[in-house]
Formats: C-alpha cells, sequence, structure tokens
C-alpha cells in the first residue's frame, strides 16, 4: 500500500471515529424516564417523536434531550445544550441550558458532562 493509500485509509477512520467522540457514553432512558424528562424539559406531547432523550452512562440521574435532525421535526428545533437531574423517583428538573457557555459548567459532575456533550 501506498503511503498517499495509507494517508487516505487513515483519514476515512478518523472520520468515522470523532463523530463518536463528540458526545460521550450514553444509555436509553425507559419509557416512563423518557416521559417523565421531557415532561420537564417542557415540550409538549406532539413534540415526543422530534426529541432524542440520552442519560449520561456515569450516572442515570443526569439526562440531555436534542432534536431529530430531519425535515418534518424541523419545528422542534433548538440551538444549544441542556442537562436534566432527577430531583426524585421519576420527577426531573433543568439544571443547565446554554448555547454559549464556558466549561465546565456549575452544577453538573464533569464526566456528565462529557457524557451528555455538553463540554469535553
Amino acid at each position: 500500500m501506498s503511503s498517499r493509500g495509507a494517508l487516505i485509509g487513515l483519514m476515512a477512520a478518523a472520520a468515522f471515529a470523532l463523530p463518536a467522540l463528540a458526545v460521550g457514553a450514553t444509555v436509553s432512558p425507559t419509557p416512563a424516564q423518557r416521559a417523565a424528562i421531557i415532561k420537564a424539559f417542557g415540550d409538549p406531547k406532539a413534540a415526543s417523536s422530534c426529541l432524542i432523550v440520552r442519560l449520561a452512562a456515569s450516572n442515570h440521574n443526569y439526562a440531555a434531550v436534542r432534536f431529530r435532525t430531519v425535515r418534518s421535526c424541523r419545528k422542534w428545533a433548538f440551538n444549544g445544550v441542556n442537562a436534566l437531574k432527577r430531583v426524585k423517583d421519576n420527577h426531573w428538573k433543568v439544571v443547565f441550558e446554554g448555547s454559549a457557555y464556558r466549561c465546565p459548567v456549575a452544577h453538573v459532575p464533569r464526566q456528565v458532562q462529557r457524557d451528555l456533550g455538553i463540554c469535553s
């Protein structure tokens, strides 16, 4: 393999790997958790199919909500990131929302920030 071919292969591998690093480790919430998180986030039930809810892998008491980037979901689109925290049983509250901020953010553990893609 030529050095040019090796370089192209390395760049292709990086192109697939780097987006995966942008958001850390997350897990899917249960349907009940998802409904409670969307309710705390403040969007109506109609938006539910356009929202992606993920829990931080390092601490399942923290979650983030993103919108699906498809044409049918544009009306629910938003700019920025957020973090919600479970305050008791299945009740959540927004602890951070922002689109222009400095890292690390207060009141959210650093590993959670990495998991949810708030700060790297």
